[in-house]
């Protein structure tokens, strides 16, 4: 009887041992899957801060996801209230304090700013030169859109305009000379600039943002980009010997070559 007993117990505890034994690795892959599950919840939920449309936005800010998700914390503390809208270039910059990392962000400005600034004289380009098809050098607009209106008037005021032929391809032999004819542009004048044949509207951007003229000295009328479309000759310049300059005088109708 005792040895029944015996047997019976050493089969039980063999069984359980056994079930025990395939039970662990199960266990522990179950306990593996739950690990992963949870990490891969949290990586989602890192992914998932950022919509597709913000990132796309990172993208056409030259910059990482991970900076946009800084740049989305940055704007939640103080710096979105004292700076609501600020770029996020700017906004990473100025709260950087790593310089490695500032460097990177100012590098990454730059190369956004001269974009913008191309873009934005290339259009004033094609935009002056489709107000002078429009209504000429001088125009009458009756009703005229402000724009309109604000162009026509500053056109008009300025006694002097002091008219500079260059190519758009003379960049660093070049800057010297246009540095003169700028300081030389006083409050009653303006300095018009004409590219030769070729010339792009890109072209003339690059050459403008090479020479930093700032696109609202250009909106304001006090530098003007244009397209030769004939000038030269008006003002007896030889577009074979370029850069040229000239001075007409508004009341007059005068011109002389720049100096004189």
């Amino acid at each position: 009887m005792i040895r029944k007993t015996l047997l019976a117990s050493l089969l039980v505890s063999v069984v359980t041992a056994d079930i025990a034994i395939a039970q662990t690795p199960t266990d522990t892959r179950s306990m593996g899957n739950v690990s992963s599950q949870a990490q891969s919840s949290l990586d989602q939920k890192s992914g998932m801060q950022l919509t597709d449309e913000e990132r796309s936005l990172a993208k056409q800010w030259m910059l990482k996801e991970s900076d946009w998700i800084k740049y989305k914390k940055i704007m939640s503390g103080p710096r979105g209230i004292w700076s609501p809208g600020l770029d996020p270039l700017t906004a990473l910059g100025v709260s950087e304090t790593d310089p490695a990392e500032r460097e990177r962000y100012a590098m990454i400005w730059m190369k956004v700013e001269s974009r913008r600034m191309e873009l934005e004289l290339a259009f004033e380009v094609e935009r002056m030169k489709a107000a002078k098809d429009l209504f000429g050098e001088n125009p009458v607009v009756i009703d005229a859109p402000h724009w309109e209106q604000e162009w026509n008037e500053k056109y008009n005021a300025t006694t002097t305009h002091v008219a500079l032929f260059v190519n758009d391809f003379c960049l660093e032999d070049c800057e010297d000379l246009v540095s003169e004819v700028r300081k030389s542009v006083s409050r009653n004048s303006r300095l018009d600039i004409f590219f030769n044949d070729g010339a792009s509207a890109e072209s003339i951007s690059k050459w403008a943002r090479h020479m930093k003229i700032d696109p609202e000295i250009v909106r304001a009328r006090k530098v003007t980009l244009n397209f030769e479309s004939g000038k030269a000759e008006e003002f007896g310049v030889d577009l074979d010997n370029l850069p040229a300059v000239r001075t007409f005088n508004v009341a007059s109708g005068d011109i002389t070559e720049y100096g004189e």
